[in-house]
């Protein structure tokens, strides 16, 4: 008997989940009356021969063929009694509503199988959970992971009432022209694939589906296919208990149900000539019974396939089978016919009795411990959706995530750190249209984006080297590849050749969506992503990395040339700038969260807005992220996440408390001190003595606000309009300060304006009340200490590095108009549509740039700036701002019980109103914006919401979205996403 090595136990035990399988009673469903032997003894007793014998047959069924393909699967079931069937190609749906009627034919529950390798997606194109081979798995370092997906692919196995899977693949694949099983491994390295073909199998078997092990002994070191002729196999037999048999003895140690036979010749095992190992007593009671003491079914590979049915007649294969010691007989040409040749063997003493007999016990203790013992009926409804959950999308998430490969780093392009002066473009081969990988990269930075087929011409390539060669780095994707090595795996000579012109002129990265075996093409390139697979998320997710998002982890599964060796990968730095990715994958409800849709939606069905933005993060990854309605209630204008809008008061925090906090930090500042200090035309004025600190939580006695304005209005016939003693329609020397479109106010004015503040009174009492004047004070000291408006400090300090190119303060300077959300139809002032111009009447009079208002934003760029916030100040590589001056703002100074340091937070006061759910930690901070808007980040969950909206169009005097409570009862919904509904709040 094959012995493990000390090495192998110990990485065994390293790995092993805690857990039980499906013979533990937790994992059980509920007993029937009779235990197990009982019932069997019941059951084998009360069978006719021909009953029993049927039991040992499993045949094709399909969901995609016709009323002749479905009578035939009927006439089997009801004359041959056959035990199993095994589904192919279809769609879930005709899959379920059949299996419903197979089943209500069988005198005994049908053992349901399929071939699902990678889950359901193997057999159905649509309508299901896409899952990544287990090539790709096979780069996992995390091996808990491959119990999850194991897991969930047994929930949705028995949600379409499939019991046994075919799964998992635990050949070795260590020969790369292998044209059967090739991505279908978990690779060349025999630990490796018997840890997580063991974590598959647990994963499996712990949610009630029976795993089967395939192919034995090994089909991974072949250059033939099975289906189409008999391989051979010429390792000797040490090599073959050292290398292909280890997986097989591994799981069968640890509790595997079932074992799959291949069609293999294998001298070493057994020197019969053009005897499949599927028909070898040899092979199949020798090894597998004897040697292994396995006690769980073998099955043999499809009966139907030439490797097996080259050399004998219809019938005869089944009952050789049968002699060698299988138990399922799957697939069968002809079950007619086996039936006949079986019976024959049994009469002529070939096929003793007690071995079927010992056969049919197996496969009915393996239906009772799956619960086949009571009727299977399928549930139609919400089939869908239960085949489809978020859990499922985050666990292939998370695969992706921990399997891309990072091969080559030479020039340290990965992850992409400073963004504020690169020129990069990408450049994506096999693919006609921009692919969702450029997509995702053009989410975080503005790549260059361009796109040739599989097959160019010299002159297109000359063109695309020409016109790349100057950016600072180009990003090649290769798509399109196939999975074999045939045809250099879909990888044209042209491609090849690009690369390398390339890279002879500037820097390039290289990402293969494809076969690893593939990059023994890429030996010469000095920067290289193995990505696997072409599947859309993976690109995403690929993109993402490359910015530094996440860590890349993943490790080469096998070798592909000398340079590329098995286990080779290069751990990249995780810059922590936001993913995008499921729900799930941050432990939130997607259910739940669908509730934030209905909310957004019945504020703009009752008008209390025209449209809205809303973003979630959770755990540094954004997980929600759409956009409702139109620009306007007139215009059918969809809301796009490109678009901005006028943030207000949000201003004080994503701007003016930023650059506060930068100003401490260089010791520029104390908060403690006057702010005459640092104007000093506030000295001997009631201002003098007001700290930095009252300013900013609103406690220095500051009147709310001041409604400049009104003071440079005139009134007609019927209202009131700009008079001409202030504003001119042109900009010209006196009249610069651009309030509306074609509305110039005289640039004096700023003078009058803080001469007003100046002069303002002071409340006596220093108790809190919100006010606007101070915001605009400390606009006027941020310049007055830099030497910038506040404006460009900002933007050089903060949003040029995060990347924040749709934030920024007079919008129309810079982005297209028709991305600016309009905030008002102004009939009171500037009477016009408010586009691109602050709403704010005073920011507008103070040239658009003030402390109080003027900021235009989206919440992706938010997203960033508060997440960099949570992040202790660093993001993208960068460190903005220091822990602990993040942590000193965000925190209520004493005798505060709401405001920290210029944010807004959670009122902690019983007696006063509540401002935010009673679910948010008392650590919540951010701010919200007159026209709509709210930013909040809550550190004690890592939880980042944004909602920005126009509420103020077409009138500023439209209260219904504060009635409504929109923005609460959004973020309420996020924290029942993930908290209990009894969740008592504590925090530290």
């Amino acid at each position: 008997m094959l012995q493990f090595s000390f090495f192998s136990l110990l990485l065994y035990w390293l790995t092993v989940l805690p857990g039980t399988g499906l013979n533990d009673p937790k994992h059980k469903q509920k007993s029937p009356d009779l235990p197990e032997s009982a019932w069997v003894d019941s059951v084998f007793t009360s069978m006719t021969d021909e009953e029993r014998l049927g039991q040992l047959f499993i045949i094709r069924a399909h969901s995609d063929k016709g009323p002749e393909h479905i009578e035939s699967v009927k006439k089997l079931i009801t004359d041959y009694h056959v035990g199993g069937l095994c589904f192919f190609q279809g769609n879930p749906q005709a899959q379920a509503e059949l299996t419903n009627e197979y089943q209500n034919l069988a005198k005994l529950p049908l053992m349901i199988s399929m071939d699902a390798e990678w889950g359901l997606g193997m057999r159905f194109k649509d309508g299901v959970v896409q899952f990544p081979r287990q090539l790709m798995m096979g780069a996992v370092q995390d091996n808990s992971l491959i119990y999850d997906f194991g897991k969930e692919v047994a929930r949705e196995c028995r949600r379409l009432g499939v019991h046994l899977n075919f799964a998992p693949v635990i050949d070795i694949n260590n020969n790369p022209n292998n044209p059967v099983i090739n991505d279908r491994s978990f690779g060349e390295d025999k630990y490796n694939v018997a840890l997580k073909g063991f974590q598959y199998m647990k994963g499996l078997q712990d949610g009630q589906v029976m795993a089967c092990a395939k192919h034995f002994p090994g089909h991974g070191d072949t250059d033939a296919d099975s289906h189409f002729e008999l391989p051979l196999i010429k390792h000797d037999s040490a090599h073959l208990y050292n290398l292909e048999l280890y997986p097989f003895q591994f799981l069968a140690n640890q509790g595997l149900q079932s074992i799959m036979v291949a069609h293999l010749s294998v001298p070493a095992l057994d020197s019969t000539k053009n005897l499949p190992t599927t028909l070898s007593r040899k092979v199949v009671t020798g090894i597998i019974r004897d040697q292994y003491q396995f006690d769980g079914l073998i099955i043999t590979d499809a009966l139907e396939m030439k490797g097996v049915t080259k050399y004998y007649d219809d019938g005869e294969v089944e009952s050789k089978a049968l002699i060698a010691g299988n138990d399922l007989l799957l697939l069968p040409e002809s079950v007619p016919l086996a039936f006949v040749a079986i019976q024959k063997a049994i009469a002529n003493g070939t096929l003793s009795q007690a071995q079927v007999d010992s056969s049919v016990r197996r496969v009915l203790t393996s239906k009772y411990r799956l619960g086949l013992w009571e009727p299977q009926l399928i549930q139609i409804d919400n089939l869908w959706e239960d085949l489809n959950k978020n859990e499922a999308l985050g666990i292939k998430q998370q695969i992706i995530q921990q399997a891309i490969t990072v091969v080559g780093n030479k020039d340290n392009l990965i992850p992409i750190k400073k963004l504020d002066s690169l020129s990069i473009a990408s450049i994506c081969i096999g693919v006609p249209a921009k692919a969702p990988f450029q997509t995702e990269l053009n989410r975080y930075y503005p790549v260059e984006s361009s796109n040739l087929p599989s097959s160019f011409s010299a002159i297109q390539a000359q063109a695309v080297v020409q016109k790349l060669s100057k950016k600072d780095f180009v990003i090649v994707g290769v798509h399109n590849m196939t999975r074999s090595s045939g045809k250099n795996f879909g990888i044209s000579p042209q491609t090849i050749t690009l690369i390398e012109q390339l890279q002879a002129k500037t820097k390039v990265l290289v990402v293969v969506f494809g076969n690893p075996y593939s990059l023994k093409n890429f030996d010469n390139c000095r920067n290289v992503i193995m990505a696997y697979e072409a599947d859309p998320m993976t690109q995403r997710v690929t993109a993402q990395g490359i910015f530094g998002a996440f860590s890349f982890t993943g490790r080469l599964p096998i070798s592909a040339s000398a340079k590329y060796i098995c286990h080779d990968g290069i751990k990249t730095d995780n810059l922590y700038r936001l993913q995008y990715g499921e729900p799930s994958l941050a432990h939130l409800d997607a259910e739940a969260l669908k509730k934030i849709d209905q909310l957004a939606e019945d504020a703009i069905r009752k008008e209390a807005i025209p449209g809205c933005q809303i973003l979630v993060a959770k755990n540094g990854i954004v997980v929600y992220d759409k956009s409702f309605g139109t620009q306007t209630y007139m215009e059918e204008k969809p809301v796009l996440s490109s678009d901005i809008y006028d943030l207000a008061s949000v201003t004080k925090v994503a701007a003016t408390t930023l650059a506060i906090m930068k100003l401490q930090e260089m010791g520029e500042i104390d908060l403690n001190e006057p702010i005459s200090r640092y104007l000093p035309e506030l000295m001997g004025t009631n201002k003098d003595s007001l700290t930095l600190i009252q300013i900013m939580t609103h406690t220095a006695g500051l009147k709310p606000y001041i409604p400049f304005y009104q003071e440079t209005l005139e009134k007609d016939s019927t209202s009131y309009c700009p008079s001409p003693l202030y504003y001119c329609n042109v900009n010209e020397d006196d009249f610069q300060i651009e309030v509306a479109t074609n509305l110039f106010l005289t640039t004096t004015y700023e003078d009058v304006i803080w001469r007003e503040i100046i002069q303002s009174e002071l409340n006596p009492k220093k108790e809190y009340k919100y006010s606007d004047l101070g915001f605009i004070m400390l606009a006027r000291m941020v310049n007055r200490l830099t030497g910038k408006p506040l404006d460009i400090f900002v933007n050089e300090t903060f949003y040029k590095g995060l990347n924040m190119s749709n934030t920024t303060f007079n919008p129309l300077k810079t982005i297209d108009p028709n991305r600016i959300i309009p905030s008002e139809e102004d009939q009171y002032f500037r009477n016009q549509r408010l586009q691109g111009h602050v709403h704010d009447m005073a920011a507008a009079m103070l040239g658009g740039i003030s402390g109080h208002a003027g900021l235009f934003s989206n919440t992706a760029d938010l997203a960033v700036l508060m997440q960099m916030l949570l992040n202790n100040g660093y993001y993208g590589g960068t460190q903005y701002l220091y822990p602990e001056t993040i942590n000193y703002f965000t925190s209520r100074p004493a005798g505060q019980t709401r405001r920290g340091i210029g944010f807004d937070m959670k009122q902690l006061d019983n007696r006063m109103a509540a401002n935010l759910p009673s679910r948010s930690s008392d650590m919540i901070f951010g701010h919200t914006g007159f026209t709509g808007t709210c930013i909040w980040a809550d550190p004690k969950y890592n939880l980042v919401y944004i909602f920005l909206s126009n509420r103020t169009y077409p009138s500023m005097r439209n209260n219904k979205l504060n009635q409504l409570d929109t923005r609460d009862r959004i973020l309420s919904a996020i924290y029942k996403s993930f908290l209990p509904d009894d969740i008592t709040v504590t925090n530290p």
